[in-house]
């Protein structure tokens, strides 16, 4: 009775069931077996991408075995003729047509799959070249006109064209990941074939300002082009590629630029991306040029190790924010290489507040002068689900010099008494140090300033600043990742915890503490404490060295 109610669900009910479990190879398998209708379900999911599976050689064996019977009639009499397959193999059929669900290729997949093959059936010395390239052949004609579900595929850089027949498969492709070092001309073929694809992936490794015909031809014949990601290996401004690709800013969704010299003018300059909602860039050179742009719908913004921000100041950020976004973005994320020590942090704190109330990541600079400001934006942004903090370098040294060389009107003495810190613990400041030992507790002009440029105070600023996260983070906050040489002490996490305890979150926080003074052992003391009594999920404490 129940067999015969499992089989009376429609099929697109268990699909929809089934597909949430793409990941779940264990429970899809199991699916297999449960009748002739799950089965037939479940073997399309399981074929979009074989090549997951394989994480064995049994697993290469069984595909391998099951794509060689899809071959068609003509590429398996082929290959028989030249001793490539068995005579058996002509007569036999796939149980399922394999081929059809598979939606990406690739060129190094194809290369495994015929390596595979020969492993399996042949002594590898035994087999020619000729014969190997006769197999490449086939291989790819079966995927190109029989991969009715293709959507994706890395480009190589043989005439793929040639393999194609009636049954080309080419034209349904939505992404194409390829290199600028491949055959122009087999790129001016494919924008013959295919106009829909919607993601670019290019590798840039060849300068194309002398190729207008290859794949500038190729991305200028595309209707929709939504995505684009581009890695540069060449550190040049490519414009021809960017002019060609300009053709398409009302269309694109989606820009990651990797390892660029500078960002495109002819992109870029005073151009408006009126659906753009992602823009990931890292570069090697400024950033100037997202002065003159306009983003008005841009949901996320990552700009990654651009060491050039030693010379700029965050002020192209806030300006970018501020003007062309129209409060949308959910997701800022602003990584350098090296500390900063930015001027215009306190404006950049207003425009988050005043102009990013959906923001849901965050990545931000702070210290003691922005703890104010870190409570109005804790306030207002309500949204927020991950925090990033930096420390930020605040200190003048020159100012710092100054003062300590006007610490000669000090009246100080010499005796055998230590400077007491605010801490408790006995510091000595020698001649090298441009102070003495002091006996004179009445005068902490050095004192004074010291606390006020560097924090070391009574009332420790890392105690305020965790409070002020404790205190006045929205329930949504669940990761914080806190970054810089802040020195909390068991007292301060403690507080902390007990704060956050207080807030009934529902969701456990999740905290990474990087390059802290803290010794480790406290904060994941502390941390495996709060842990147990379910108001901290997950922690990480770490230290590495700046290059």
């Amino acid at each position: 009775m129940m067999s015969q109610e499992i089989q009376q669900i429609p099929d697109d009910c268990i699909l929809n069931i089934l597909k949430y479990l793409y990941k779940d190879h264990k429970t899809l398998f199991s699916c297999l077996l449960v009748n002739k209708q799950w089965c037939e379900i479940t073997v399309p999911i399981l074929w979009r991408k074989p090549w997951k599976l394989c994480i064995s050689s049994e697993f290469w064996e069984y595909i391998t075995d099951s794509l060689i019977l899809c071959l068609s009639d003509y590429s398996k009499q082929v290959l028989h003729i030249n001793g490539i397959i068995s005579s058996t193999i002509l007569t036999q059929k796939p149980k399922f047509d394999y081929i059809s669900h598979i939606k990406y290729i690739s060129q190094d997949i194809i290369t495994k799959f015929v390596n595979n093959y020969i492993i399996i059936n042949f002594e590898e010395e035994t087999f020619s070249p000729m014969h190997k390239d006769l197999l490449f052949e086939e291989i790819w004609r079966m995927f190109l006109n029989q991969c009715i579900s293709l959507q994706s595929i890395t480009l190589p850089n043989i005439k793929i064209i040639d393999y194609l027949n009636e049954g080309n498969c080419l034209k349904y492709i939505k992404k194409l990941i390829c290199s600028t070092d491949i055959d122009s001309s087999l790129f001016l073929d494919l924008s013959k074939i295919c106009q829909n694809i919607t993601k670019f992936i290019i590798i840039q490794n060849k300068n194309l300002e002398n190729d207008e015909i290859g794949l500038n031809t190729l991305i200028e014949s595309q209707n929709n082009i939504e995505e684009l990601k581009i890695e540069s290996f060449m550190n040049i401004e490519n414009n021809s590629l960017a002019k060609s690709l300009s053709f398409h800013t009302n269309s694109l969704k989606s820009i990651t630029l990797k390892n660029f010299n500078s960002l495109p003018s002819s992109l870029f300059y005073n151009s408006e991306f009126p659906n753009l909602k992602i823009l990931k860039i890292k570069l090697i050179n400024n950033l100037k040029i997202l002065d003159t742009i306009k983003l008005p719908n841009l949901e996320i913004l990552e700009i990654l190790n651009n060491s050039s921000l030693i010379d700029q100041t965050i002020d192209i950020y806030s300006k970018l924010i501020s003007t062309t976004t129209m409060g949308n973005l959910k997701k800022i994320n602003i990584e350098v290489s090296n500390d900063q020590c930015f001027d215009d942090l306190k404006e950049f704190f207003e425009i988050i507040t005043n102009f990013c109330n959906k923001i849901e990541y965050l990545t931000l600079w702070i210290n003691d002068k922005l703890f104010n400001d870190l409570e109005i934006l804790l306030i207002k942004c309500k949204n927020l689900k991950h925090l990033t903090l930096n420390k930020a370098i605040d200190l003048d040294w020159e100012l710092v010099d100054d003062e300590f060389n006007n610490l000669d009107d000090i009246d100080t003495r010499s005796n055998d008494s230590n400077v007491s810190s605010d801490n408790g613990n006995r510091s000595d400041l020698s001649e090298n140090g441009r102070c003495k030992n002091s006996n004179n507790n009445n005068d902490n002009s050095w004192l004074d300033f010291l606390t006020k440029s560097v924090g070391i105070g009574v009332h420790s600023n890392e105690f305020k600043f965790l409070n002020i996260l404790a205190t006045h983070s929205s329930n949504n906050l669940s990761e914080i990742i806190i970054r810089g040489d802040w020195n909390f002490t068991r007292k301060d996490l403690v507080k902390f915890f007990e704060i956050w305890k207080e807030k009934n979150s529902s969701i456990p926080l999740k905290l990474q503490v990087v390059n802290n003074k803290t010794p480790i052992e406290t904060i994941n003391d502390v941390c495996k404490k709060y842990a147990d009594e379910g108001i901290i999920k997950d922690w990480l404490a770490y230290k590495y060295n700046r290059i």
